[in-house]
């Protein structure tokens, strides 16, 4: 529901919620645990969370809690190799883009749809620091229970803080001469991939809506 009540049914999401700095303070619970589980499910293979054979597996937890960890410590979990300069890529893990594109360009919330201004031309800061909120999450849980059977609530009284600065870590990455225009053409770019699979999944599914029209080339 809203501050004022009204109720928003699961997989809708609400119209006037244009200010997306302002969603982990509304008590949209049902949202913020699907992005929560969006990222759960990207987080293991895409950060290679699998312990190798050689690893007991009375000791397969204590693995992941360990690499859980490590992905924490300076917010590893951000960034993704060096770019062609041997310059580091700043929020730019391929799981950060996965889940923007999987959470806000699909379905159900399709929140770019409803939004287009917002989300043509670039993804907005805030939503990469949403999602990147929503993985701090997950090794938060992943870290202190390396089964993946408990992960800590993804509330604004818990991670409103932790989303405050991711949000300052990509504006002052923007104001950097070498740095910011790489993250925004990157923002472009993953909005530019989020359209793509959105027009790709709403053709699919326009066409399967006529299977009933044939033609009999007999």
């Amino acid at each position: 529901m809203d501050k004022s009540g009204k109720q928003f049914k699961a997989g809708v999401w609400p119209e006037q919620q244009y200010n997306m700095t302002r969603l982990l303070y509304d008590n949209l619970s049902t949202w913020r645990s699907d992005l929560k589980k969006t990222a759960i499910s990207i987080a293991p293979l895409s950060y290679s969370l699998f312990p190798p054979s050689s690893v007991p597996p009375q000791q397969r937890a204590t693995w992941i809690e360990s690499a859980a960890g490590d992905l924490l410590k300076g917010g590893s979990f951000l960034r993704f190799g060096t770019d062609e300069n041997g310059r580091m890529r700043n929020l730019a893990h391929p799981a950060l883009r996965d889940t923007c594109v999987a959470f806000f360009y699909m379905r159900p919330y399709w929140v770019a749809r409803r939004q287009p201004d917002h989300f043509c031309m670039q993804l907005p800061i805030s939503c990469l620091a949403l999602v990147a909120t929503a993985f701090h999450c997950v090794f938060d849980g992943l870290e202190k229970n390396g089964t993946g059977k408990c992960y800590p609530n993804f509330s604004s009284k818990d991670y409103s803080p932790v989303y405050r600065k991711m949000l300052q870590i990509i504006k002052d990455t923007l104001k950097d001469e070498y740095h910011g225009p790489r993250l925004l053409a990157q923002l472009r770019e993953w909005a530019e991939v989020g359209w793509a699979e959105n027009i790709k999944l709403d053709g699919s599914a326009a066409e399967a809506r006529h299977d009933h029209l044939q033609v009999i080339l007999d």
